[in-house]
């Protein structure tokens, strides 16, 4: 049996192309054909888990298989033989205990051509609706805190006027900005903002709250904050906020905690939280992820350590979830899903059940990175995966998806002149958005309207 060809598994399609097309040129002289050299063009710096399967299927195209002897290591190792020789070969290497692939693309006929990769979409706004921000973190719709380049702290920031932003001084006057924040039903704001030298501030950060989202605060020092100073624990803390009716409930890694009517209370009140629930040790590996998720129709859920779980009656109750193949429940961005349901990304796949059932729907996500996904809660029931890679053709900066219908629509590379993919989605009154990268964002106009100028996924 031949001997494969082994390359680093970060190599580039270019260097794997003229490597076989110097070892087998002469065995199989089809090589020399201009369409692969169209490929190598098409997909020059694509990673090989996206070029192997075109190249595959062109080498198809022209009677040859493209087999991939697969060893206990992270180097590609590869065979080219004729399509009528490829099952033999197949069989030869799992006879050695190794696993074989024969590369081409999913659903492709057999003998096709390659499906190259489609041309960058056409833009979705202009330049002049593009702004450069630094910072930004949602609050409400139409408000963030947010830093523009030439302010010198985060402020509570007025987006309504895009691109003419507004800052209101005193909300968030910690250096670095907003640690968590949430809006009760009623409009009260609750937010939680660091010291200005950050876990060495005394305190290192503190609960605030005011009646309305721009209202600044006053120089009240603030409500406690449970009883983890930073003094006493080994990690920084991860605060997640959100109201469950007129209660707050704040979860710090491990551990949630209850302030009762916390919304009607005065804001020079200083209420104590009660301990509400303690994760038990952990069985397995799982982060330290955590979320509070209230729902339209007025229940709230709780992400801690892997666990969801439903706050009524004043106590958490696990949710009652059934998956249909095991997972390793390490759950991140849960969001609501319309009344009485939630979704969550887990291992790589997009998920939501409804609160009663349980039976969890799971969804394979294709054209982004499932390492790097981020999920949001968009109106309508749709739901926005992005990501935090930079831009690259082989991946979409988004996608909106909408479980109840089966809808996806990709937002394609090319479609905004971002620096990464899509990491946060800003609501504006009057159904206008805000869509933004690392340190850029761009307005997109009504998101109705959008709807209509995203393409439906195809493989």
């Amino acid at each position: 049996m031949q001997q494969p060809v082994s390359f680093d598994w970060k190599i580039l399609l270019p260097d794997v192309l003229d490597t076989l097309r110097q070892i087998y040129s002469t065995r199989h002289p089809a090589l020399a054909s201009a369409r692969l050299d169209l490929l190598r063009s098409v997909m020059s710096d694509d990673r090989a888990e996206d070029f192997l399967p075109a190249l595959g299927q062109e080498l198809e195209a022209l009677g040859l298989a493209l087999i991939e002897q697969r060893e206990e290591d992270d180097a590609i190792r590869l065979l080219i033989v004729p399509q009528a020789q490829a099952e033999s070969l197949k069989t030869q290497i799992q006879a050695q205990g190794w696993e074989a692939v024969a590369h081409r693309q999913d659903g492709a006929a057999a003998g096709a051509q390659a499906a190259l990769p489609k041309p960058a979409s056409g833009p979705l706004c202009g330049p002049e609706d593009y702004l450069d921000i630094p910072y930004a973190v949602a609050v409400a719709p139409g408000w963030a805190c947010a830093v523009m380049a030439d302010w010198d702290a985060p402020a509570l920031t007025d987006l309504r006027a895009w691109p003419a932003l507004r800052a209101i001084a005193g909300k968030f006057p910690a250096r670095r900005g907003l640690l968590a924040s949430c809006v009760s039903p009623n409009g009260a704001h609750a937010w939680i903002e660091q010291g200005p030298d950050g876990l060495s501030s005394t305190p290192y950060a503190r609960l605030l709250h005011s009646d309305q989202v721009d209202l600044p605060p006053s120089n009240r020092p603030g409500m406690p904050l449970p009883p983890r100073a930073a003094q006493v624990q080994r990690r920084t803390p991860e605060f997640s906020l959100g109201f469950a009716g007129d209660d707050l409930l704040l979860v710090d890694r491990g551990m949630v905690f209850l302030y009762p009517d916390h919304a009607r209370q005065a804001e020079d009140v200083a209420a104590e939280p009660s301990l509400l629930y303690t994760a038990p040790p952990q069985r397995r590996p799982a982060s330290d992820r955590s979320a509070v998720i209230p729902t339209p129709d007025g229940r709230t859920c709780v992400l801690c350590r892997g666990q969801l779980l439903e706050f009524r009656e004043g106590r958490l109750h696990p949710l009652p979830l059934s998956y249909a193949a095991p997972s390793s429940g390490d759950i991140s961005h849960p969001v609501a899903l319309g009344d009485s349901a939630i979704a969550w990304l887990e291992d790589g796949m997009l998920c939501h059940a409804g609160l009663d059932a349980g039976a969890v729907h799971q969804h394979e996500v294709g054209h982004l990175p499932s390492g790097g996904m981020t999920l949001q809660a968009l109106p309508g029931g749709w739901l926005l995966l992005g990501h935090w890679h930079a831009p690259h053709r082989s991946m979409d900066l988004g996608q909106l998806w909408h479980p109840a219908s089966g809808q996806v629509l990709r937002i394609r590379h090319g479609a905004l002149d971002l620096d990464s993919g899509i990491q946060r989605w800003i609501d504006l009154p009057g159904g206008e958005v805000v869509a933004g990268g690392q340190t850029r964002y761009a307005r997109l106009g009504r998101f109705d309207a959008l709807l209509g100028r995203l393409d439906a996924k195809t493989q």
